[in-house]
Parts: structure tokens; C-alpha cells; sequence
């Protein structure tokens, strides 16, 4: 049985066009009712989900994986989106998202979704505030922290690192950020990476000032729907992964490898947990 076919496509939104890569199960396989989505971390793009997708739709599932706006393929924010971005925060990336998932309607009637870094915030604000939706998401690298946590993270984070200049030195500086992010010894996944880091150099400040603005605390006390964590050792969010772990009861709560690029670094991990998660959830979701 040959492995789905990862295809990629363009979706319109109100702001402009959202890119993303999606995989489908072969008609040979018994096909899952709910579908996979996948979000990504700042400034990695749906590249990081390649090897989960090819997995999981294997399996039966149907799997999406968008490019935020700033990132990968997508339409860069506009200077009137820029200003929604400074009051609606993390809101204006969700609903942007949603407009791509109803229009390829995924809601049929529930997804899971899993989330990266950024990508896990905007997972748990699509959970909290779309409770009929989701059917449970999985949060890699939770960046759930007080208020205080969060202004020291903005502090050592926010400012851009890799603005292009003239001489090019922008590109060493990527390449060197990312060795010291824990990107592995890999060189396809380096040379990706700084693709995608060097093309949302602007994007990134947007998700960071909006993830750092939000109250994510309160965010997720507002998840009802099950939830799953995971975080590497060598993750920049591992600081806060224990204050996470307590602020739910009955959460399940993993180690990975692969500091902050697990999805390409521990796939597998990732892969060997998340199923026995899922196949819990759905579980209990029949009985």
C-alpha cells in the first residue's frame, strides 16, 4: 500500500489567501470520521508536519495543515490587518483560520488538533471559544504562563533578530539562531527552517506580540474537551511545562525529544503518544 499524497493548495480569506498542505486517505483504507489539524509554531510553517501527516493519513485520516498569515506560502497581514492584530490579538489569526476550516468544511462535525508552540495557543483559543467543534487537541510546547512569565519571555523573544540587510549577515544570524534553538545536526531540516524563518521574519513579531498580550491561563481554563501536552527538555517552554501539567487534573502529559522541533526530530514519540491519545478520546466519545 503506497503511502497519501502530501498536496498542497491555496484557500481565500477576507485578508487574502491562506496556503496549506493536506493529505487524504487512499481508498483502500477505512476512513476516520474525524479529521486532523495540524498548526504550526513561529516561524516554522506546515513543512513541520509532514512526517504526522504521511501517518495519519495512512491510517484513515484526513489531515490539514495551513500556513499562518506571515508564514510559509500564505498572504502576509496588510497594515489595516496589522491594526486588527494590535486589538483582537491572537483572536484575528483564529478567525481567520476558521473562515479556511469552513469553507473546506472540516467541522463534520469535529477535529482534533494538534499545536506547536505558537501554534498550541491558537489550538486552545479555537477549543475554548468553538467548544462544539473540537474533539481535542494536543498542545506541543504549551506556552500557558502567568502574566509575569509572559514579559520576560516577550523580553528575550520579541525583538526581531533576522530583519534583512544588504550584506546578508541576517542569514548567518538565522542559521546560527537556529543551531542554538536545538534545530539538530540534520541539514534538510536546517536549511528549512531557515527558509521559513528568514521569509516570516515579520510574521513572527505579530503571533509573538499577540501570543504574549494574551491571557492563556484563562484561555485554558476554558478548554472542555480533552487535552494532551507535550514538551522536550531542551524546549524553551520546559520551564513552564510542570505549571501547566497542574493546572488541569485527568491531563495527560508526555516528555519528547527533539527541543524545540520535535515534529521533525521525534516524530515518532510525538506519533506513539498522540495515537494512544486519540484512540482513548474517540473511544470514549462512542460510549
Amino acid at each position: 500500500m503506497s503511502s497519501p499524497t502530501i498536496k498542497k493548495a491555496y484557500i481565500d480569506t477576507t485578508s487574502g489567501q491562506i496556503h496549506y498542505r493536506f493529505a487524504l486517505p487512499s481508498q483502500d483504507v477505512l476512513k476516520k470520521s474525524t479529521p486532523l489539524l495540524f498548526l504550526h509554531k513561529s516561524a516554522s510553517s506546515s513543512a513541520s508536519y509532514t512526517s504526522l501527516m504521511t501517518i495519519y493519513s495512512s491510517r484513515g485520516y484526513a489531515c490539514f495543515a495551513p500556513d499562518m498569515p506571515g508564514f510559509g506560502n500564505s498572504f502576509d497581514p496588510s497594515p489595516s490587518d496589522i491594526t486588527e492584530i494590535s486589538t483582537q490579538g491572537t483572536k484575528w489569526f483564529v478567525e481567520i483560520f476558521m473562515q479556511v476550516f469552513h469553507s473546506l468544511n472540516l467541522f463534520a462535525p469535529k477535529v482534533h488538533i494538534i499545536g506547536h508552540h505558537s501554534g498550541a495557543v491558537l489550538a486552545m483559543e479555537i477549543a475554548a471559544t468553538y467548544p462544539d467543534l473540537v474533539s481535542s487537541i494536543c498542545l506541543v510546547g504549551p506556552a500557558v504562563m502567568t502574566a509575569t512569565e509572559r514579559a520576560v519571555m516577550k523580553g528575550k523573544y520579541f525583538a526581531p533578530f533576522n530583519e534583512p540587510v544588504k550584506d546578508g549577515s541576517h542569514l548567518l544570524k538565522t542559521w546560527e539562531y537556529l543551531g542554538n534553538m536545538g534545530v539538530g545536526d540534520e541539514l534538510g531540516l536546517w536549511q528549512r527552517e531557515v527558509l521559513d524563518h528568514v521569509r516570516a521574519w515579520k510574521g513572527r513579531n505579530l503571533i509573538y506580540g499577540a501570543v504574549w498580550e494574551l491571557d492563556a491561563e484563562m484561555v485554558y481554563a476554558g478548554v472542555r474537551c480533552p487535552v494532551m501536552l507535550m514538551c522536550a527538555r531542551d524546549d524553551v517552554l520546559w520551564t513552564y511545562f510542570q505549571y501547566v501539567k497542574g493546572l488541569k487534573s485527568g491531563v495527560k502529559a508526555v516528555e519528547i525529544g527533539g527541543a524545540n522541533f520535535g515534529l521533525d526530530r521525534d516524530f515518532q514519540g510525538i506519533e506513539k503518544s498522540w495515537t494512544e491519545f486519540l484512540e482513548e478520546t474517540e473511544k470514549k466519545g462512542q460510549e
